[in-house]
């Protein structure tokens, strides 16, 4: 950005946007071009009335199916140059595949972060992503072409392999149309014709007729979910019916069939059905998950608790967030509005008008700094605000149990269900093992805690056997889940 006066120097100026279509470089090029106007708004960039032009721009955007970047360089007055640069710094051309890939990309981060709370940087701005019908039309057929190929995206936290029904790209398309409601355009437009038509053609349909027999398992299971959410059960029980003749082994189909007999008020068939999906996807939270769920709609909180202490837990991965050199100031649009009711002080006005910008200096007291001042140290130093994906979950669980029986129900439950270290190291050591018993508390204090596990894992296998335990030590907790497991099958 430079100005016509010899005595201010030419500046740099980002911010960071979400919803711009990048499908093509002409609408990266037209944003670019629409900034220049948005100089001379009354809540420009910079105030109105400045002399300030914009003589060049950068757009870029991440291509998350290839992993490279994306960019658009704009001369005003001048041309067009769009290139990608590679993980390894390199710059090749970009072709008609990247350019697909990439307006998906770009689509998916506006819906998905569209939550300021749960995403936000500075200088960030929002636009909406689709905003007419033709838009929409071209967003659905965009997720049809790139929709086999979503598990390159990665999924969410609480998602340990992402597959085709668990990824990105289909929690953007459920967050789109659910948001609306919309959950009958969903299964018609995308779905219904995905599920029917499995592989999207990549593939003989001669060797998808025999792998699927017309229908993908997987798929099945989203479209299923919709029609159960669009209160169409009836098509979601055929469609369930279709895909377990298929595949009664899948996961995913599992998981939604058990959700609908929970629905249902059907505890027990829910319950057989939920732990198949646990025997056949053992490394998933989610199905644990949703297993522990109906054990507390049943009331029995011992095997819920048991179930909580077994489920696979997933260390947090946190949002990626830019990575840019930190600005000068900082320049707000603020629309006149809200200057008219708020008060900004000497931060309002500076060198220009006081009803044409909010301008902060990063030199200055932060406001997260203010907060974090004023908020209650009490309250900071609680755990639960920081758990985050499956231990935030589990955490939620056990909160539900505490406000149906109490506290102290809860603890006496846990000493009927678990051993805890304490418990477990008494119990470990013998009474008369050698002559002198403060010697051998004092070397099964040294000991690690690894071999006393295996100790104990000893004594519990003679146990099993018909062999009484030298210390009666309760069973672990994942020996009991899988032992209830077991008898419950056989039943």
């Amino acid at each position: 950005i430079h100005t016509p006066s010899r005595s201010e120097p030419d500046i740099g100026s980002y911010h960071h946007v979400l919803g711009v279509d990048t499908s093509t470089s002409a609408s990266l090029a037209a944003y670019i071009n629409s900034l220049q106007y948005s100089l001379s708004e009354t809540q420009g960039w910079f105030g109105s009335g400045s002399n300030w032009k914009i003589a060049s721009g950068t757009y870029c955007t991440y291509n998350a199916f290839s992993n490279v970047d994306l960019r658009v360089q704009v001369k005003i007055p001048g041309g067009v140059d769009a290139y990608i640069v590679t993980p390894t710094g390199d710059r090749k051309e970009v072709t008609e595949d990247l350019w697909k890939e990439c307006h998906v990309s770009s689509l998916l981060r506006a819906i998905l972060y569209a939550d300021p709370t749960a995403y936000s940087v500075t200088g960030l701005r929002r636009m909406t992503p689709v905003a007419s019908p033709r838009e929409e039309t071209k967003f659905v057929e965009a997720i049809v072409e790139q929709f086999w190929n979503g598990w390159a995206l990665g999924s969410n936290a609480e998602t340990q392999v992402a597959s085709t029904a668990r990824n990105f790209l289909v929690d953007g398309l459920m967050r789109y149309f659910s948001g609306e409601g919309r959950y009958a355009d969903c299964a018609a437009e995308i779905l219904a014709p995905l599920a029917y038509a499995p592989l999207g053609g990549q593939q003989s349909s001669s060797r998808a007729s025999a792998e699927f027999k017309g229908i993908d398992p997987e798929v099945a299971a989203l479209l299923a979910e919709t029609y159960m959410e669009g209160d169409e059960e009836v098509q979601a029980v055929r469609v369930m019916h279709q895909a377990l003749k298929v595949k009664s082994s899948c996961y995913p189909l599992l998981a939604t069939q058990a959700e609908f007999l929970r629905r249902k008020k059907c505890p027990d068939a829910a319950l057989t059905v939920a732990r198949m999906a646990v025997k056949y996807a053992p490394s998933e939270f989610q199905a644990w998950a949703k297993l522990t769920e109906i054990y507390l709609e049943a009331g029995d909180y011992q095997r819920a608790m048991l179930t909580l202490n077994s489920c696979p837990m997933y260390t947090f991965v946190d949002h990626d967030y830019p990575r840019v050199p930190t600005p000068r100031r900082i320049n707000f649009p603020v629309k006149s509005d809200v200057l008219a009711d708020y008060d900004l002080g000497e931060q309002g006005t500076g060198t220009m008008p006081p009803n044409s910008r909010a301008s902060l200096d990063m030199d200055g007291p932060g406001l997260i700094e203010e907060m974090a001042l004023n908020e209650n140290s009490t309250i900071l130093r609680l755990s639960a605000p920081t758990l985050r994906c499956t231990f935030a979950r589990v955490y939620k669980f056990l909160t539900e149990i505490v406000s149906t029986i109490g506290w102290d129900e809860l603890l006496l439950l846990r000493s009927q269900v678990f051993v805890m270290e304490e418990e477990y190291r008494n119990s470990a050591v013998p009474s008369a093992a050698v002559d002198d018993e403060d010697l051998a508390e004092d070397d099964d204090e040294h000991l690690p805690l690894s071999a006393l596990r295996e100790r104990h894992t000893a004594e519990l296998s003679r146990t099993s056997e018909g062999e009484p335990s030298a210390d009666g030590a309760l069973p672990s907790a994942t020996d009991a889940v899988d032992n209830a497991v077991t008898e419950e099958t056989s039943a």
